[in-house]
């Protein structure tokens, strides 16, 4: 490839060399502790799963070979859903390939030009990406500021409006406050809609998620993270699946999810739901490990859930972290711009229920070295 653009690209990739910012995929490596993980419950290793995945899938391996709305070939996604509808207490529910295309389907078929949508700061790209796509206008409040969401509610003259919101916060490791926001959505006649990526399987009575016992209109959440499948889902109201089914286009447009992934997402939501403990559980061992964080003089942010960044504030620092645990078989990611805002460099720990107190000590030990040698 040559010519202007060729010479565009490769100046951006050079500048983000330069300044410790270049993405690459890692190579697989035999790491003694994996700290990027986000089977927060490591499901991916549990053999009773695997086993009731094969039984419920028997022979078929192969691809849902066209889009739902042509060709439903797998009962498994109909199950599935009921069964997602019921755990979540909803009239119903709705599977899609990802998270990222639930957030970016659900957004672009529900708003409009004539619609005011107000996101958290720190939402997931996808949630931005969706309301982009759907051509809203829409504002971003300050993390977690109810003051500033109530500012500019009070603000809007919109007839249509939306709040936007991850309930767990992928980077810092913190909560949204559902219930105030909530509140403010009765307040001015919003609808709610919340990302329960990393709250789904470990937050609430029934480890459904934060949004467990609040009224949300929309509620989205991924088969990929603390359940270790693949796809993700809407849960709602029959009105919203029948819309959705005829105006979201990562639906419409996509070959469903094949019926093996299908069968292991049924068999670990089955399972969460028969031991709603092991996120509470997860939950002691993550408040643990960041107690140790802290002692170290490490900031944690304000991170209250499995996900504990380690913030280091210096880009180049956060990733030259990595690679000294990365060198003693210990895989926690660094997370650099624009993931997190300038200056904002950190390693994230995704702690998980395979993470033993023999790996924490070697995790703390590694970290108070790295500390020594600065």
């Amino acid at each position: 490839m040559r010519g202007p653009l060729a010479e565009r690209l490769s100046h951006e990739l050079d500048e983000r060399r330069s300044k410790g910012l270049l993405r690459a995929l890692p190579e697989h490596r035999p790491y003694l502790i994996d700290l990027s993980t986000n089977s927060y419950l490591a499901l991916h290793l549990n053999t009773q799963i695997a086993a009731e995945a094969l039984r419920l899938s028997g022979t078929v391996l192969h691809g849902n070979l066209a889009s739902r709305l042509i060709s439903e070939t797998s009962p498994l996604a109909a199950t599935l859903e009921a069964e997602l509808a019921s755990w979540k207490k909803t009239e119903a529910a709705l599977l899609f390939n990802s998270g990222y295309a639930a957030n970016t389907g659900i957004l672009q078929s529900l708003c409009t030009r004539d619609t005011e949508a107000f996101s958290d700061r720190l939402n997931h790209a996808s949630i931005i990406d969706g309301l982009r796509l759907s051509g809203c206008k829409f504002h971003r409040y300050c993390h977690c500021d109810m003051a500033d969401l109530k500012r500019l509610l009070a603000a809007s003259k919109a007839k249509e409006k939306i709040i936007v919101t991850d309930t767990v916060f992928s980077m810092d490791g913190d909560c949204a406050p559902l219930a105030d926001i909530v509140e403010l959505a009765k307040t001015h006649g919003c609808c709610v809609m919340v990302d329960e990526a990393h709250a789904t399987g470990i937050f609430g009575e029934k480890a459904s998620g934060l949004a467990e016992t609040e009224a949300i209109d929309i509620r989205m959440g991924t088969l990929s993270k603390a359940i270790a499948g693949l796809g993700g889902f809407f849960a709602g109201s029959t009105l919203l699946r029948d819309y959705f089914v005829n105006h979201a286009r990562s639906l419409i447009y996509s070959t469903g999810l094949p019926h093996a992934a299908l069968a292991f997402d049924l068999a670990a939501v089955r399972h969460i739901r028969a031991h709603p403990e092991a996120g509470r559980e997860l939950l002691l061992k993550a408040a643990s490990f960041r107690e140790k964080l802290r002692s170290l003089g490490f900031d944690t942010l304000t991170s209250t859930t499995q996900i504990v960044p380690c913030c280091i504030g210096n880009d180049l620092k956060a990733a030259k972290l990595s690679g000294f645990l990365r060198d003693r078989g210990i895989i926690a990611p660094a997370i650099r711009p624009p993931t997190v805002p300038k200056g904002g460099g950190r390693v994230r720990f995704s702690i998980h229920s395979g993470f033993t107190n023999e790996q924490e000590t070697q995790v703390i030990s590694a970290l108070k070295d790295w500390k020594d040698q600065l």
